[in-house]
Protein backbone atom coordinates (compact mmCIF):
# COMPACT_ATOMS: atom_id res chain seq x y z
CA UNK A 1 0.00 0.00 0.00
CA UNK A 2 1.42 3.39 -1.00
CA UNK A 3 1.76 6.32 1.38
CA UNK A 4 -1.21 8.04 -0.23
CA UNK A 5 -3.39 4.94 0.11
CA UNK A 6 -2.33 4.57 3.74
CA UNK A 7 -3.27 8.20 4.39
CA UNK A 8 -6.68 7.72 2.83
CA UNK A 9 -7.28 4.47 4.75
CA UNK A 10 -6.32 6.20 8.02
CA UNK A 11 -8.66 9.09 7.17
CA UNK A 12 -11.56 6.63 6.84
CA UNK A 13 -10.62 4.42 9.85
CA UNK A 14 -9.60 7.20 12.23
CA UNK A 15 -10.82 10.47 10.71
CA UNK A 16 -9.25 12.87 13.21
CA UNK A 17 -5.86 11.17 13.16
CA UNK A 18 -5.98 10.86 9.36
CA UNK A 19 -6.82 14.53 8.97
CA UNK A 20 -4.00 15.48 11.32
CA UNK A 21 -1.46 13.51 9.23
CA UNK A 22 -2.84 14.95 5.98
CA UNK A 23 -2.61 18.47 7.38
CA UNK A 24 0.97 17.83 8.52
CA UNK A 25 1.91 16.67 5.05
CA UNK A 26 -0.07 19.11 2.87
CA UNK A 27 -0.61 22.30 4.91
CA UNK A 28 2.20 24.16 3.13
CA UNK A 29 0.94 23.01 -0.27
CA UNK A 30 -2.64 24.17 0.40
CA UNK A 31 -1.39 27.45 1.90
CA UNK A 32 0.70 28.08 -1.23
CA UNK A 33 -2.27 27.56 -3.54
CA UNK A 34 -4.50 29.85 -1.48
CA UNK A 35 -1.78 32.47 -1.03
CA UNK A 36 -1.25 32.55 -4.79
CA UNK A 37 -4.87 33.51 -5.32
CA UNK A 38 -5.65 35.69 -2.30
CA UNK A 39 -2.39 37.49 -1.55
CA UNK A 40 -3.36 40.50 -3.66
CA UNK A 41 -6.83 40.93 -2.20
CA UNK A 42 -6.97 39.28 1.20
CA UNK A 43 -5.23 39.58 4.51
CA UNK A 44 -3.15 36.87 6.14
CA UNK A 45 -6.19 36.07 8.27
CA UNK A 46 -8.34 35.65 5.13
CA UNK A 47 -5.77 33.23 3.71
CA UNK A 48 -5.55 31.23 6.92
CA UNK A 49 -9.34 31.09 7.20
CA UNK A 50 -9.61 29.81 3.63
CA UNK A 51 -6.98 27.12 4.36
CA UNK A 52 -8.96 26.04 7.43
CA UNK A 53 -12.16 25.94 5.39
CA UNK A 54 -10.44 23.75 2.80
CA UNK A 55 -9.34 21.16 5.34
CA UNK A 56 -12.77 21.26 6.99
CA UNK A 57 -14.46 20.65 3.61
CA UNK A 58 -11.96 17.89 2.81
CA UNK A 59 -12.75 16.24 6.15
CA UNK A 60 -16.50 16.71 5.74
CA UNK A 61 -16.52 15.12 2.27
CA UNK A 62 -13.92 12.41 2.98
CA UNK A 63 -16.36 9.59 2.13
CA UNK A 64 -16.91 10.96 -1.39
CA UNK A 65 -13.20 10.84 -2.26
CA UNK A 66 -12.35 8.09 -4.73
CA UNK A 67 -8.70 7.11 -4.27
CA UNK A 68 -8.83 5.31 -7.63
CA UNK A 69 -9.39 8.64 -9.41
CA UNK A 70 -6.60 10.58 -7.77
CA UNK A 71 -4.31 11.06 -4.82
CA UNK A 72 -5.09 12.90 -1.62
CA UNK A 73 -2.84 15.70 -2.86
CA UNK A 74 -4.78 15.93 -6.13
CA UNK A 75 -8.09 16.15 -4.27
CA UNK A 76 -6.67 18.87 -2.03
CA UNK A 77 -5.28 20.73 -5.04
CA UNK A 78 -8.67 20.85 -6.78
CA UNK A 79 -10.50 21.75 -3.59
CA UNK A 80 -7.93 24.44 -2.72
CA UNK A 81 -8.11 26.05 -6.14
CA UNK A 82 -11.92 26.10 -6.18
CA UNK A 83 -12.32 27.41 -2.67
CA UNK A 84 -9.59 30.04 -3.07
CA UNK A 85 -11.27 31.31 -6.24
CA UNK A 86 -14.62 31.44 -4.42
CA UNK A 87 -13.01 33.38 -1.56
CA UNK A 88 -11.39 35.76 -4.06
CA UNK A 89 -14.75 36.36 -5.73
CA UNK A 90 -16.44 37.03 -2.39
CA UNK A 91 -13.73 39.52 -1.46
CA UNK A 92 -13.89 41.31 -4.81
CA UNK A 93 -17.68 41.38 -4.74
CA UNK A 94 -17.65 42.78 -1.17
CA UNK A 95 -15.24 45.47 -2.35
CA UNK A 96 -17.73 46.33 -5.10
CA UNK A 97 -15.41 45.71 -8.03
CA UNK A 98 -16.60 42.33 -9.23
CA UNK A 99 -19.60 41.41 -11.26
CA UNK A 100 -20.79 38.04 -12.51
CA UNK A 101 -22.13 37.46 -15.99
CA UNK A 102 -25.05 35.16 -16.84
CA UNK A 103 -22.77 32.13 -17.04
CA UNK A 104 -21.36 32.83 -13.57
CA UNK A 105 -17.96 34.03 -14.76
CA UNK A 106 -16.43 36.78 -12.67
CA UNK A 107 -15.24 40.00 -14.26
CA UNK A 108 -13.74 43.05 -12.71
CA UNK A 109 -16.36 45.75 -12.96
CA UNK A 110 -15.45 48.71 -15.08
CA UNK A 111 -16.77 52.14 -14.27
CA UNK A 112 -16.09 53.10 -17.87
CA UNK A 113 -18.50 52.36 -20.64
CA UNK A 114 -20.14 48.95 -21.18
CA UNK A 115 -18.54 48.63 -24.64
CA UNK A 116 -15.07 48.65 -23.09
CA UNK A 117 -16.16 46.06 -20.53
CA UNK A 118 -17.51 43.81 -23.30
CA UNK A 119 -14.32 44.23 -25.34
CA UNK A 120 -12.22 43.36 -22.28
CA UNK A 121 -14.33 40.26 -21.66
CA UNK A 122 -14.01 39.13 -25.27
CA UNK A 123 -10.25 39.72 -25.16
CA UNK A 124 -10.04 37.65 -21.97
CA UNK A 125 -11.99 34.80 -23.56
CA UNK A 126 -9.78 34.89 -26.65
CA UNK A 127 -6.66 34.85 -24.48
CA UNK A 128 -7.93 31.82 -22.52
CA UNK A 129 -8.68 29.93 -25.75
CA UNK A 130 -5.18 30.68 -27.02
CA UNK A 131 -3.62 29.60 -23.73
CA UNK A 132 -5.52 26.32 -23.85
CA UNK A 133 -4.41 25.79 -27.45
CA UNK A 134 -0.76 25.75 -26.29
CA UNK A 135 -1.30 22.23 -25.04
CA UNK A 136 0.12 20.58 -21.95
CA UNK A 137 2.20 21.36 -19.97
CA UNK A 138 2.61 24.82 -21.54
CA UNK A 139 -0.95 25.95 -20.83
CA UNK A 140 -0.68 24.76 -17.22
CA UNK A 141 2.59 26.65 -16.79
CA UNK A 142 1.08 29.89 -18.10
CA UNK A 143 -2.08 29.56 -16.00
CA UNK A 144 -0.17 28.69 -12.84
CA UNK A 145 2.45 31.42 -13.34
CA UNK A 146 0.28 34.33 -14.45
CA UNK A 147 -3.19 33.53 -13.11
CA UNK A 148 -2.37 31.75 -9.86
CA UNK A 149 0.87 33.63 -9.26
CA UNK A 150 2.89 30.50 -8.55
CA UNK A 151 6.66 30.57 -8.73
CA UNK A 152 8.64 28.51 -11.24
CA UNK A 153 9.87 26.35 -8.38
CA UNK A 154 6.33 25.48 -7.25
CA UNK A 155 5.20 24.85 -10.82
CA UNK A 156 8.23 22.65 -11.47
CA UNK A 157 7.42 20.56 -8.41
CA UNK A 158 3.76 20.21 -9.30
CA UNK A 159 4.40 19.28 -12.94
CA UNK A 160 7.54 17.24 -12.22
CA UNK A 161 9.74 19.42 -14.42
CA UNK A 162 13.00 21.24 -13.84
CA UNK A 163 12.70 24.86 -12.77
CA UNK A 164 14.71 26.12 -15.75
CA UNK A 165 12.44 24.07 -18.06
CA UNK A 166 9.41 25.83 -16.59
CA UNK A 167 11.02 29.23 -17.18
CA UNK A 168 11.96 28.37 -20.77
CA UNK A 169 8.50 26.97 -21.55
CA UNK A 170 6.85 30.06 -20.03
CA UNK A 171 9.03 32.36 -22.11
CA UNK A 172 8.42 30.42 -25.33
CA UNK A 173 4.70 30.16 -24.63
CA UNK A 174 4.45 33.92 -24.14
CA UNK A 175 6.23 34.40 -27.48
CA UNK A 176 3.75 32.04 -29.17
CA UNK A 177 0.85 33.92 -27.59
CA UNK A 178 2.25 37.28 -28.76
CA UNK A 179 2.56 35.97 -32.33
CA UNK A 180 -0.89 34.38 -32.26
CA UNK A 181 -2.53 37.47 -30.84
CA UNK A 182 -0.71 39.86 -33.15
CA UNK A 183 1.68 41.25 -30.56
CA UNK A 184 -1.07 42.25 -28.13
CA UNK A 185 0.15 40.80 -24.87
Amino acid sequence: MSGEQELYALLIRQPEKGLEKIMDRYMAFVYTVVYGKLSGTGTRQDIEECVSDIFYEFYRTRHTIDPEKGSVKAWLAVLSKRMAIDAWRRQRRAAGDLSLDDAGYAWIASEADPEKELADRETGELLMRQIRSLGEPDSQIILRKYYLGQSAKIIAGALKLKENTVNKKASRSLEKLKQTLGGVL
